[in-house]
């Protein structure tokens, strides 16, 4: 089957042209219809600017310097101002990570829903006023005509990320970009938004990426896990080829940092990752998880950071070291919950 999105040698840039700064680094990875994917790493790897990159949202002075979007065949990158209206109108939604700073505070929830459905959709404004209630009781918030009454400071944080979720999903997108949705939200909060995302994707067909720096949230929903750090894809595949044969050391060390339920109520600490991540005016030799990595040797700044494939749909930036999973790592999903 043919991805619904392909991202190749993405390059994200900050600064002159003849002394940039790197922010994203020949990133790549791909979606396939109806499928949800997570992108997973430390703040600062590059995450966000991915998905920006997809909408064309890189804020300046940041620009997409180099690489390949492609949505269903079409160049992202190519697209004119109308074609590029169009496909952020109608083919792909995103959902950003502080919904209290991405709703208008002024606005009335119902306002803002139906001036969308108005620009995207064509709709009149007592049909707009209408279809918002649904869509608000469609993302599970109560008594939704009430609701829809409510300015963004009357609403808790887990109703709001409802809200930008329903603003994402207005135009039935066939790809929805979700960047840190869980973040700042209670567990029980956290469950019922990826229990949301994922009945959207079962009742639309539509395909997530899924932003997170919490492996315990990737294993809950994702079918394939991308991995990365310092602006590189540093390893991809299926979730549970990840959870059982990790074969970078940053995802490695990833797992290894996840809580475990066997552990709890007892007084133990998982290990931490020494050192800090590379600076965007950093430019490293080789492989970029180099300084921080116990495994490493001077042939590895030499490395390319190309993913090679170690199994099927299962691919590693890191030649040097294949790695077997931590004694008593879960499988995926059961017992990943942090």
């Amino acid at each position: 089957m043919n991805p619904l999105l392909t991202i190749e040698g993405l390059r994200v840039e900050f600064g002159p042209a003849d002394a940039p700064l790197v922010a994203v680094d020949g990133a790549a990875l791909s979606i396939g219809p109806g499928e949800i994917v997570g992108l997973i790493g430390e703040s600062g790897s590059g995450k966000s600017l991915t998905c920006r990159s997809v909408m064309r949202l890189v804020p300046r002075p940041g620009r997409v310097a180099a690489g390949h979007i492609e949505f269903d065949g079409r160049d992202v990158l190519a697209m004119t101002p109308q074609q590029l209206r169009d496909f952020r109108a109608h083919e792909a939604g995103m959902i950003y990570q502080d919904p209290f700073s991405s709703l208008n505070p002024v606005f009335r929830v119902r306002d803002q829903l139906s001036e969308t459905l108005r620009a995207n959709l064509g709709m009149g404004k007592a049909q707009a006023r209408t279809h918002a209630v649904a869509l608000l009781d469609g993302v599970g918030i109560p008594d939704p005509e009430r609701r829809a009454l409510s300015y963004p400071h009357e609403l808790s944080g887990g109703m709001r990320q409802r809200v930008m979720i329903a603003l994402a999903t207005a135009s039935q997108p066939r790809l929805l970009l979700a960047d840190e949705p869980t973040t700042a939200l209670d567990v029980t909060t956290q469950a019922q938004i990826l229990s949301l995302l994922t009945r959207l994707r079962e009742e639309r067909g539509m395909s997530v990426l899924l932003v997170s720096h919490d492996f315990g949230v990737i294993a809950q929903v994702c079918d394939r896990v991308a991995v990365m750090y310092g602006g590189h894809v540093v390893e991809t595949g299926p979730i549970g080829a990840l959870y059982d044969n990790a074969q970078h050391p940053y995802t490695h060390a990833l797992l290894d940092s996840v809580p475990r339920l066997e552990s709890a109520g007892r007084a133990t600490r998982r290990p931490g990752i020494a050192g800090v991540p590379p600076e965007l005016n950093e430019v490293l030799p080789g492989c970029v998880f180099k300084p921080r990595c116990r495994y490493a040797q001077p042939s590895c700044e030499s490395v390319s950071m190309a993913l090679q494939p170690v199994a099927p749909g299962h691919e590693t930036a890191c030649p040097v070291r294949p790695l077997a999973a931590a004694d008593g790592r879960p499988a995926a999903r059961a017992g990943a919950q942090t």
